[in-house]
Formats: C-alpha cells, structure tokens, sequence
C-alpha cells in the first residue's frame, strides 16, 4: 500500500502530460506534481517489520537534543550548550535494525547514526532533525527531505517560542500525513495559560484533543512539571506492529488525498459541458457577422472580376481568338482568395478565440489545438472553392428558363431560315412546272422582293432575340464568385463547429479518466487504534482551508505574542 502514492503520481503525470500536450494544461502542472509528497516511512527498510520513526522537530533552543538525550539515557546529540543551533541529522537506532533505502538526494555527510542495544527502543528510530527556523537553507532543505519518512512527528516548543511561524507552516502543510505528539519544554519558565493557547492552536489545525506534554529538562526538575515518563509511554504503545501499519496506511491515504487536492484544481481548465454549448452557439453567431463582413468587402473585387469572364466582342474571328484566353482566366478564380482575404479569416477565428478562452475561462492552446488542423484544411480549400463555383456557375449562365428560351430562339434562328428557303424553292419549282402551260404561273419581282424579306426575317428576328435573351456570363461569373465564397466561409464554419464539438468531447474523456483514477482511492480509519493513537491524528478542519489555517497562522504570529511568565 505504500506505494500507491508514488503510483498515483505517475499516473497522474501521465494523464497531466497528455492534457499539456492538448493543450489544457500549463507546462508548469509537472514541475508541481513533482514536488508532491509521496514519500513514507516504509520506504527506508527493505522488511515489512520495521520500527516506529519518530522525528523530533523544532526551532532553535527548544532542547530536542536534550530530549532525545533523555529517551537514550546518554548524550548521543549535541545540545544547544555546544552548539545553539542544529545543523545534522542524528539517528537513533537499535543495532538489528538497518535503514537500506535512504533517498539518493539525502547528504550522508550531514547525517550521525548512533547504535544502540536498548531493547526498551527495539522497535523505535528516533531522529533529531535540524532546527527548522536557521537562516541555512540547507536545514529546511533537510527537514524537508526527512519529513515524508516519519510516522510520528514529536514537535518540540518553549513557552517563549511555541507561536513560531515557520513550525506552524510546516504543521498546517502535512498535519494530515503524521501522528503528532508535542511537547512544550522548559517548562519551568513556562505558565498554564500558555499550555492552554497551544492547545488551542493545535485544535485549529486539525488537532480536537492533541497529546500535549510538559517536560522539564533542568537537573532538578519541579514535583509534577515534568511529563517526560508520560511522553515515552504513549512512544512505546505506539511502537506496536500493527499500530504502526495502522499508521502507514493512515498516512498513505493521506498523500493520496493530498495528491488529489493538488490535481483537482485541473479540472477547471476543462471547461463544463454548458461551455462548449456556449461556445458553438457564440462561435455560429460571430462567424455569420464576420463572413458578412468578408463578402461586403469582395463585392467590388468580384464585379470588377467577372468582367473577364465576358464573351469578347467584336467579329468571330476575335472571339475564336480569345476563347484559349478567356478558358485560361476561368480557372484563375482561385487568384482572388489572397494573402488579404486569409488575413481576414485568420483574423476572424483569432479574435473568436481570445474573446471566447477569456469569458469561458477555457486554455487558448487547447483551443487552438483543437481547431488548428480542421480550419487549415478548409482555409486552404476556399481558392479551389470558389473556382469550382464559379466554373459551374459558367457552364449554367443563368436560370433554367433563360436558358431553354435562349436554346430555343437558338433553333428556330436556324429552323426558320430554312423553312423559309424551302417554301421559297417550293414556290419557284412549282411556278416553273406551271409555266409551260399557264403563263401567268411564273413568279415576278414582287415574289422575289417579298421571299427575300421573308427570309431574312426568319433569320433575323430569331437571332435579334436569341442575342438578347443570351445569359450574362459577367453575372454568372459574379454569382458563382459569391456562391462559391459563401460556400467556403460556410465550410470554415462547419468545419471549426464540428472541431468544437470534437473538443467538448476530448474534454469529457479527460475528465472521465482522471475521475478513474480516483475511483479505486484507498480508504481507511482510525477505529482500531488506541484512543491515546487516535489523539495524534490531524484531521481536516470542517469549512476551513489550510490556506485559511496558513493565514491564521501568520496572524497569531504577527498580533499575539507570548503571555509573559
């Protein structure tokens, strides 16, 4: 079970990476996960059965090195009257225990190890910690690193130092994850009043009924001031074997929890579900004004274009000659759609984006991201859009019935001549089988004048109204440069809706595997444990945040000051 921490991490590294490469997440979201608490005491022996690690921590001339001096019965740590501040590690330890797994980042050379062959403290490993308030960094570097590996944390205070600011940081940051005993020392210069207040500190961090103990470390200590053979009772209960698994798995689910409260904050970037509904409702109504807009501006552009498309006047002879021409600028629709044109989609979706990442709180990357690759196919598709619209536009020049009246009068301009010219042949043919025998059967001049003009009017009039009614290949290439750019602004549309929705539901997935990590959280409780056991344990504080608790504990420090002795 003490593993799962650090399995948990990693799974939610994995998870995270992939959400940063989506888009969601920041780059920073694993530089936080890493610094996540995973260790547990467990992690330092190889073997199941190993001992209680109890850490003694504690500013500056609080005596936890006469402490733990006392617990050993010798002076194994250097107390404050050598040296007035700690700056090593001192590991207390029986003989047949041994510590196998010590992180590869913990400096050797600041550790002391002492042996003993104290059965009384077989099953304990004590540490004294370097004072946690030096100016050296390098010793809350270490109370860092050590921290993790502690099942009980014996916090060491005075009666002019137990408000300090530093320790009560550290507390509020890993209550949860350790058993507390604490132990106001020097308690012959100390007051009942200012037990009492560190009691009440200790009950606003989590701590309802803490093991508070007073110890008097002086040569003489006074009858009843001194709690020291308390104190190392409750250690020595403790040091039961399943006590102390009790405890690791206490501890476990306790960074797991906290694990979970570091990546919960992750969701938010997702987006809800009534956002993504949000944004393709916003994103319909902004692209139609802006497309509005795009065709405003093309309007002119696409008159004075169409021009070209305009069968070529004058005599055949030109028009054949312009026909590879005009063939030639009917496919170079697509020249309209330049750098311009694209700087106004682009422009279009950008400003979309910033607008929309800032009043749905979503990532602009992950934005971005999703629609990226789908608008770069349509915007790279509006030229040849709006060629294949224009190039249908020609080959069908206006309506259906333009067209069938213009075939028709095309037909009778052909028809009618030559029924006219065989009605005309008809009567000449017919005049000069007759005229052998009826003189008066052949044609004159006024049949001549009037088959001319009958000729040339069913040629003529024909032709006149098939001209007219011709249609406007200007306006055909008009209408198709419209269609066809409204088609593209159109796809653009759909194509970045259906990317929207595609990131509605990447974001439900996420959402659902990280909500699958949780599912198989471990649990446990504390109702087998001894009451005294029960008392060490920091629980959450119901309403109130640890960074409430954080700022209430900068509070005490700035405005209260010790009650004087």
């Amino acid at each position: 079970m003490s593993e799962l921490p650090a399995a948990q991490q990693q799974a939610l590294a994995h998870w995270a990476s992939d959400a940063i490469t989506a888009g969601w997440l920041p780059e920073t979201t694993l530089d936080n996960l890493q610094d996540a608490v995973v260790a547990a005491p467990s992690h330092l022996f190889k073997t199941e059965s190993r001992p209680l690690v109890v850490g003694l921590f504690g500013g500056t001339g609080v005596g936890k090195s006469t402490l733990l001096n006392r617990f050993a019965g010798e002076a194994i740590a250097r107390a404050s009257a050598e040296r007035p501040t700690s700056r090593d590690i001192t590991v207390y330890v029986h003989r047949s225990i041994s510590v196998d797994n010590l992180p590869d980042n913990f400096p050797m050379h600041k550790m002391r190890t002492s042996l003993h062959g104290n059965e009384h403290y077989k099953h304990v490993m004590f540490i004294d910690m370097p004072d946690f308030d030096s100016v050296e960094s390098a010793n809350r570097d270490l109370v860092d690193a050590w921290l993790p590996h502690l099942d009980v944390v014996v916090y060491v205070v005075s009666p002019d130092r137990y408000r300090d600011d530093q320790g009560w940081r550290l507390l509020l940051t890993h209550a949860t994850q350790h058993a507390w005993l604490f132990v106001m020392n020097h308690w012959d210069r100390g007051e009942a009043q200012q037990l009492e207040d560190f009691r009440s500190q200790l009950a606003g961090a989590g701590l309802a009924d803490p093991m508070v103990f007073h110890t008097d470390s002086s040569a003489q200590p006074l009858a009843g001031a001194d709690q020291f053979d308390a104190l190392q009772q409750v250690i020595q209960d403790t040091a039961d074997h399943s006590v102390i698994k009790k405890l690791a798995d206490i501890g476990v689910v306790a960074r797991l929890k906290s694990l979970k409260v570091l990546s919960e904050p992750w969701l938010s970037n997702l987006g809800a579900e009534d956002t993504f509904a949000s944004l393709d409702s916003s994103w319909s109504s902004h692209w139609q004004k802006h497309s509005h807009t795009i065709e405003d501006s093309m309007a002119f552009k696409f008159s004075q274009f169409a021009e070209q498309f305009a069968e070529p006047k004058g005599s055949w002879l030109k028009r054949f000659r312009s026909d590879n021409a005009t063939a030639t600028k009917k496919t170079s629709a697509d020249t309209l759609i330049d750098s311009a044109v694209l700087s106004q989609l682009d422009n279009g979706l950008a400003d979309f984006i910033n607008q929309q990442s800032q009043s749905l709180s979503l990532p602009v990357a992950a934005i971005k991201q999703a629609v990226g690759e789908p608008y770069a196919r349509a915007r790279r598709d509006v030229g040849s859009t709006v060629s294949s619209h224009v190039e249908k536009s020609l080959a069908l020049p206006g309506n259906a019935l333009q067209r069938g009246l213009h075939k028709t009068l095309g037909v009778l301009s052909v028809l009618l001549p030559l029924a006219a010219m065989g009605w005309i042949a008809y009567r000449v043919v017919f005049a000069f089988a007759e005229g052998g025998s009826n003189p008066a059967a052949y044609l004159g001049s006024n049949f001549a004048v009037n088959g001319g003009l009958l000729l040339a009017l069913s040629w003529l009039l024909p032709t006149f109204l098939s001209s007219k009614t011709r249609p406007s290949q200007v306006r055909a290439a008009q209408r198709g440069l419209t269609l066809g750019l409204q088609a593209a602004l159109k796809n653009i549309e759909d194509t970045t809706s259906s990317a929207f929705s595609a990131l509605s539901s990447d974001s439900k997935e996420r959402r659902s595997s990280y909500n699958l990590l949780w599912q198989t959280l471990a649990t446990t409780d504390a109702e087998n444990l001894p009451e005294p056991v029960k008392r060490m344990l920091a629980s959450e504080v119901s309403g109130v945040s640890h960074r409430e608790l954080d700022v209430r504990a900068n509070t005490h420090t700035s405005t209260d000051s010790a009650p004087e002795s």
